[in-house]
């Protein structure tokens, strides 16, 4: 009986991670084709306006948010939303609150100031709208992982991959930052709705927690999970668009329009670390072997990281060779690509077992390896960013992701007692596993 649902749960991890990875990869192709169009049409200046908006909205959500939906997933999956949606709501209308408090503050003292110089007052709101509505779908759909709604988490991705495509044929139209700008807000409010929908709706059964977890979650437990896991995430952003926010403010907005191009083109490789650790969080958190976790974890780190490695070489490729050919205007983003590429690899191992750990209910042992990557990334900026000017930045950020990566593998290795060795070399178990999976 117990090999028979192992052989279901491993069967629905891959079905959800490939129904995931096949979301990604055609939203993947679906923002290549939007960056043919507006890369060809839209100023730079335009795309560093729309992505001002992006970087400092997200930043606020990244920031405000506390990492609740970190926490509604590991939540929602162990004590099923019938135990946790009240403090959900509560929790989502406050720190909502928060967010246009704080962010619309911050905006108000930086008006005029050379970090937002070249932004009309129009944009600054727009980045309080689009940090608020950033966190409310974020708890949507770590509501849906928790549920392992992952067909719902699906379609409402893929709808608003095509719905910015959509946009982006427009822009290509009539460049205008402003309709950039308020269309992707509204796209994310329709989400929300949509989001909303899909969480009320069943097609089946209600799934019941396990007797022992049978009972209402409060508030105090949700806040006091998702600040061990906040301190940790905060830091991983910052890590990552530390070099972003040096660039948009010391280089001006078409550098950073420039910049921006070469780390959403990095950022395609984890297309599958992205996919899979999303999947996994919630089924290890309701899984109650030790052994059965730590072999998802095992397997899905390997194959992840090998596919991402290979991915990156492709891409680099595929950019030297298109780039220059088809966005002349963005030719400048390939040396930057390069350094950010080496940090991309390593970094998916730190996705995966960063959410496998947060599985465990230890999210506190992810501030490790993200605190050392802050700190190999601003030593490396002070010594780099001199010499090599925008390269030196991507360098640095690249030395940082791969610090963070390597560490979270020793994290790991410690606190599971696992060989180093396993993370890296398939066993004849996993092996046959895999082949077994495409034989199907």
């Amino acid at each position: 009986m117990k090999v028979k649902q192992a052989k279901a749960v491993r069967s629905s991890i891959v079905r959800d991670s490939l129904d995931t990875f096949g979301t990604n990869a055609f939203g993947s192709i679906l923002s290549l084709v939007a960056a043919f169009m507006v890369l060809n049409r839209v100023n730079p200046q335009i795309k560093g306006l729309y992505n001002t908006v992006q970087l400092w909205g997200g930043g606020f959500s990244s920031i405000l948010s506390l990492s609740i939906n970190s926490a509604v997933i590991y939540f929602v999956s162990r004590y099923k939303i019938q135990n946790t949606q009240g403090a959900i709501k509560k929790l989502t209308f406050w720190i909502s609150g928060a967010i246009v408090l704080i962010s619309a503050s911050v905006v108000l003292v930086l008006h005029g100031s050379s970090i937002f110089m070249e932004t009309p007052a129009p944009y600054l709101l727009a980045i309080v709208i689009y940090g608020t509505s950033s966190f409310v779908l974020n708890i949507c759909i770590a509501v849906l992982r928790g549920e392992n709604k992952f067909r719902s988490y699906n379609m409402i991705v893929l709808i608003q991959r095509i719905l910015v495509t959509a946009l982006a044929v427009a822009v290509f139209l009539r460049p205008s930052a402003a309709t950039w700008v308020w269309a992707t807000i509204a796209i994310s409010l329709a989400m929300i709705l949509l989001a909303l929908y899909s969480i009320k709706r069943w097609s089946g059964p209600m799934p019941q927690p396990a007797p022992e977890d049978d009972l209402p979650v409060a508030t105090g437990s949700i806040m006091k999970y998702s600040l061990k896991a906040h301190v940790s995430n905060i830091m991983t952003y910052l890590n990552t668009n530390f070099g972003s926010y040096i660039v948009q403010g010391s280089y001006g907005g078409g550098n950073f329009g420039v910049y921006s191009t070469a780390v959403t083109m990095m950022q395609q490789v984890w297309i599958l670390p992205d996919a899979v650790s999303q999947v996994i969080m919630s089924r290890i958190a309701s899984m109650r072997e030790q052994s059965d976790k730590l072999k998802l974890t095992l397997v899905s780190s390997k194959i992840v990281t090998y596919i991402t490695a290979f991915s990156a070489l492709l891409l680099v490729w595929v950019a030297d060779v298109f780039v220059p050919k088809i966005f002349p205007m963005y030719v400048g983003a390939l040396a930057p690509l390069k350094y950010l590429i080496v940090g991309s690899i390593f970094i998916s191992y730190a996705k995966v077992l960063n959410n496998s750990i947060s599985a465990y209910g230890r999210p506190e042992l992810n501030i490790i390896p993200t605190a050392l990557g802050i700190v190999a990334n601003i030593l490396s900026s002070v010594l780099l960013i001199p010499i090599m000017g925008i390269n030196g930045v991507a360098m640095a950020t690249s030395i940082s992701l791969s610090t963070q990566g390597l560490t979270s593998i020793i994290i790991f290795c410690v606190f599971t007692k696992t060989p180093f060795y396993r993370l890296i070399v398939p066993s004849g178990e996993e092996v046959s596993m895999v082949r077994g999976i495409f034989k199907r």
